[in-house]
C-alpha cells in the first residue's frame, strides 16, 4: 500500500466524470440536516452540563462516519467542482479523511486557485460533528496561523461559499470540508534526533505564541473526550482494559492527576492550544544537508482548545518520549521549548503527572474504540511502547524524572554541535 505521513493509505477509485451538476444542493442538504444537527450550544432551556455530556463520548457509542466510495466522489463533485482522478482513505480514528487528486483535464470553476498538491477530504464523526461553532473555530485557527507564517492546511469553500457543510450520510449528519494538503514526510517517517526534538519543542512554543493573540467564542466553553482536563471519564473506559494490573495502574494515575493538576488547574495559564501535536500531525522536510530533518508544517486542528498551555506541552511531550522510546529525550523537547517560552518550576513538578495522565487517555480510549473496530490496527499504534512508558514513569523514575529531563536539556544544551 502507499503511505501518507506513514498513514497506509486505501486505493479506492481512479475515475473520470463529466462536471455537469447543480451547485445548490448543498444549501437544500443543509436546511434538511439543520433538524438532525446541533450548533454545539443546544436549546435555550437546555442547562449547561446537559450541552457540555452531549459533547462527550459515551460508552457503547460508535461516531465513526459510515461513508461509499460513491458518497465521496458525489460529495466532491457536488460540493467542490471537483472531478476526481484519484481518491485515497487515509486511516484515522474517529473520522473518515480522503487524499483527493483532481482530473487536471475537467475545468472546475468554483475553485479559483488550485492546491498541486490535491486536497484532505474530512468527514468528521457523528459526535464532533454536532457542535458546529467549533469547527468554524477549527477553520478560523488554520486561516489564522497561515497569515502568521505558520504551514498548516487551509480550508477550502465549497459552493456555497462556506468552508464547511453539514450532510447526511447513511441517515446521519457529518459535518464535511476540504483542506489543503500539505505535502512532506510525518514525524514519525523519519529518524527521531537530538536536534529533531529539541526543534520540535522550539516550533511548539511558536505555534502556541501565534495562538496566543487568537480567539475565538465557541472555544470558551468547549469540551471533548479527548481534552487532558476530561481525563477522569476515562474511568468509563476501563472496562476496556482487560489485564487487571494494568487497570489498577490507571485508576492510580487518574487520582493522582485529580489531586495534584485539577486541583489547581484555574491557576495555570490558559490559552487556545494545538491539543494534540504528536508525531503524526508534525510535518518534516528534508534539511539542506540531506541528512537531517527540519519541521514544516503542523497538521489536524481537531483537538484544539481553550486549556492550560502547561497541557499542550504534556501532550506533546508525551508523544516525543514514545517515539524517541526514551524516557530522557523528553528532557531535549523540554529544552527547545523552555528556549522559547521558559516553564516554571511549579509547572515542570505537574508535567510528569500530564503525560502519565495522557498515557492513559490514549490507551484507554484507543482500546475501547478498537474494540468497536477491530480492523482498525491504526487505533493500537502506541500500546505497547504507551504501556511501556507508562510503568516505566510511574513504577520506576517518577521521582526522578524532573531531573532526568533538567540532565538531558541541560547536556543537549551544552553540546558544542547541536
Amino acid at each position: 500500500m502507499e503511505q501518507w505521513n506513514n498513514v497506509e493509505l486505501t486505493n479506492m477509485s481512479k475515475k473520470s466524470y463529466t462536471l455537469n451538476h447543480a451547485y445548490n444542493m448543498a444549501e437544500k442538504l443543509n436546511n434538511e440536516n439543520a433538524t438532525v444537527s446541533s450548533n454545539g450550544n443546544g436549546s435555550d432551556s437546555e442547562p449547561a452540563k446537559e450541552q457540555t455530556e452531549s459533547l462527550l463520548l459515551k460508552p457503547g457509542s460508535d461516531v465513526k462516519p459510515k461513508v461509499d466510495p460513491d458518497d465521496v466522489e458525489n460529495l466532491l463533485r457536488r460540493l467542490y467542482g471537483i472531478t476526481v482522478s484519484e481518491v485515497k482513505e487515509i486511516l484515522a480514528y474517529d473520522d473518515r479523511n480522503f487524499l483527493i487528486h483532481e482530473d487536471s483535464n475537467v475545468k472546475n470553476p468554483l475553485i479559483v486557485s488550485h492546491c498541486p498538491h490535491g486536497y484532505v477530504l474530512k468527514i468528521m464523526n457523528s459526535l464532533d460533528s454536532k457542535n458546529e461553532k467549533i469547527v468554524d473555530a477549527q477553520n478560523q485557527v488554520m486561516l489564522y496561523l497561515s497569515k502568521q507564517q505558520i504551514k498548516c492546511p487551509r480550508p477550502i469553500a465549497n459552493a456555497s461559499g462556506k468552508y464547511y457543510s453539514v450532510e447526511k450520510l447513511n441517515g446521519t449528519a457529518h459535518v464535511v470540508r476540504l483542506l489543503e494538503f500539505v505535502p512532506g514526510q510525518i514525524f514519525r517517517e523519519v529518524p527521531i534526533t537530538n536536534c529533531l526534538l529539541f526543534q520540535s519543542g522550539e516550533y511548539l512554543a511558536k505555534l502556541d505564541r501565534a495562538l496566543k493573540d487568537f480567539s475565538h467564542e465557541a472555544y470558551e466553553n468547549h469540551t471533548t473526550t479527548w481534552l487532558l482536563q476530561n481525563v477522569p471519564r476515562v474511568r468509563e473506559f476501563l472496562f476496556a482494559v482487560k489485564d487487571k494490573e494494568r487497570k489498577e495502574l490507571c485508576e492510580e494515575v487518574i487520582d493522582a492527576f485529580e489531586s495534584k493538576v485539577l486541583s489547581v488547574v484555574s491557576t495555570l495559564e490558559h490559552q487556545i492550544i494545538h491539543g494534540d501535536f504528536n508525531e503524526s500531525n508534525i510535518v518534516v522536510e528534508s534539511a539542506t544537508n540531506q541528512t537531517d530533518h527540519n519541521i514544516k508544517g503542523v497538521i489536524d486542528f481537531g483537538d484544539t482548545s481553550k486549556s492550560p498551555l502547561l497541557f499542550e506541552v504534556g501532550i506533546a511531550l508525551t508523544y516525543m518520549m514514545l517515539e524517541a522510546k526514551d524516557l530522557g529525550s523528553g528532557g531535549v523537547f523540554l529544552a527547545g521549548f523552555a528556549s522559547i517560552k521558559p516553564i516554571s518550576i511549579t509547572e515542570l513538578g505537574y508535567l510528569k503527572y500530564c503525560v502519565a495522565a495522557r498515557l492513559v487517555q490514549s490507551l484507554v480510549l484507543g482500546l475501547y474504540t478498537h474494540s468497536l473496530h477491530p480492523t482498525n490496527d491504526y487505533l493500537l499504534s502506541t500500546q505497547q511502547a504507551g504501556w511501556q512508558l507508562l510503568e516505566k514513569l510511574w513504577r520506576e523514575s517518577f521521582d526522578s524524572v524532573d531531573e532526568l529531563w533538567s540532565t538531558a536539556g541541560h547536556q543537549y544544551l551544552t553540546q558544542s554541535n547541536k
